[in-house]
């Protein structure tokens, strides 16, 4: 029998924690584990937990981001899988039981995701795009296994984190989560898994639900774009074969980053990012006038 732990990091996330938890154990196929990492939370997050009883096993740390609380929760299951579920995300109730539908069909299957739908308070609910067309088409044809998952990483991070069901073994060779990025870490360690030839597989369907509120890193646009750049600067002589997208993708992040903090005045560091995007290609025109204009204004 095949084991499912499942792994939620938090941090004064009370008032949603419990509804997290909810759609975790109403899974129409149930985890053998459910680990709360309370990362030094000051709120009422432990009673919220205790109510759970025995069905859900609680971890406290002094804390040290989310990175390290899922490197934690790892480090204690016994699931021959892990499945992670951010405290402010909900799970659908057939979640798992897609994923071991995809485990079934395809065995040697050693990562498994799907697609997000973000929400609201008002419960509006809206499935989030994958922005790159060949990511997409790719993705939507796939029958099971991900035709190298590299390559498609490379364009764009289209991995919902609390998607993400993987096989724990695997860990050995992958390594855990890097501690020291406080954003794109999730970025990271999926572009381990591909590197070390793991099995991906996707389930063409909502696997989670992505909560919209002012506490989401991922609004955090800057920051989160440079720890992208970080990120995918760590492969460049590990993607030999992907040598040129890897340079195209680095280029089109720093026009982004650059573009973005121009209209935000911010003159000196577009002129910055402006610079290092490539000289080359059908933005070269707007991209040398924008870098004219920062070092003017700047």
């Amino acid at each position: 029998m095949t084991t499912v732990s499942v792994i939620i990091p938090t941090y004064n996330r009370a008032s949603m924690l419990a509804e997290a938890l909810e759609s975790a154990l109403r899974q129409t196929l149930l985890p053998d584990e459910i680990v709360v990492v309370d990362d030094g939370s000051t709120d009422n997050t432990a009673q919220v937990v205790a109510g759970f009883g025995a069905r859900v096993r609680s971890i406290h740390q002094k804390n040290a981001g989310p990175s390290a609380a899922r490197n934690h929760g790892i480090a204690t299951a016994t699931g021959d899988f892990v499945a992670f579920l951010d405290s402010d995300d909900l799970w659908p109730k057939d979640r798992l039981e897609r994923q071991f539908a995809a485990l079934g069909k395809c065995p040697e299957l050693d990562f498994i995701f799907g697609l997000e739908e973000k929400f609201t308070e008002a419960r509006q609910f809206e499935r989030c795009e994958i922005r790159d067309r060949e990511v997409l088409r790719t993705l939507t044809a796939t029958d099971c296994i991900v035709p190298d998952p590299l390559a498609l990483l490379l364009r764009e991070n289209f991995i919902p984190t609390s998607s993400v069901l993987f096989r724990r073994q695997c860990l050995a060779k992958v390594g855990m989560i890097d501690e020291s990025l406080h954003q794109a870490e999730d970025y990271d360690f999926w572009f381990r898994f591909a590197l070390q030839h793991c099995v991906f597989g996707f389930c063409n369907a909502a696997l989670c639900y992505r909560r919209q509120h002012s506490g989401n890193l991922v609004n955090q646009f800057v920051n989160r774009t440079v720890s992208t750049i970080e990120v995918l600067k760590r492969y460049q002589n590990h993607s030999v074969a992907h040598k040129d997208r890897l340079a195209l993708r680095l280029s089109d992040l720093h026009y982004d980053l650059g573009s973005h903090l121009f209209y935000k005045r911010d003159f000196a560091r577009a002129r910055q990012y402006l610079t290092l995007a490539q000289p080359t290609g059908p933005r070269r025109a707007v991209r040398a006038s924008k870098v004219a204009l920062a070092r003017l204004l700047g």
